[in-house]
């Protein structure tokens, strides 16, 4: 990952965690998250009984995304949970 990237999803993860939705904003990506893996798994899984090694590549990086997603939505959670009990 360079690093434009990993600023770029710093910022989003910061502005996510300063918004009052944050809680919901993480359940959703880790909802999205899970998705993405399943459907990585599939497709990996596809690539390899295929003899497909394109689809196997997609496949592992969609795995890849999908728990950087989950990731993300943690964070958002927590986050929010902290921003909750701090405001109370």
């Amino acid at each position: 990952m360079n690093k434009a990237m990993i600023y770029a999803s710093a910022a989003m993860i910061s502005v996510a965690l300063l918004s009052g939705s944050a809680v919901a904003q993480g359940t959703t990506d880790k909802i999205e998250g899970t998705a993405k893996e399943l459907k990585g798994s599939v497709k990996e899984t596809t690539g390899k009984a295929t003899g497909d090694s394109k689809l196997e590549t997609e496949g592992k990086i969609d795995k890849v995304e999908g728990g950087t997603q989950k990731a993300v939505g943690d964070l958002k959670n927590t986050g929010g949970e902290m921003k909750d009990k701090l405001t109370k």
